[in-house]
């Protein structure tokens, strides 16, 4: 197979902690690969990621 008809791979946002994409107000845990039951309340030492699910918080 040929590297030019290749398709991108798709990019995927790293772990961290995002706006929930349930809509709530808290932030849930992203393990890289899927969404966890893991939820923080907004705090300085708990940053959300930036440029990754915005339009899912939105």
């Amino acid at each position: 197979m040929s590297s030019e008809n290749a398709t991108p791979a798709p990019e995927i946002a790293p772990f961290g902690w995002y706006p929930d994409p349930a809509g709530t107000a808290m932030l849930r845990w992203w393990d890289g690969s899927a969404w966890t039951d893991r939820l923080e309340y907004r705090r300085p030492e708990v940053q959300a990621g930036v440029g990754y699910f915005d339009q899912a918080a939105s």
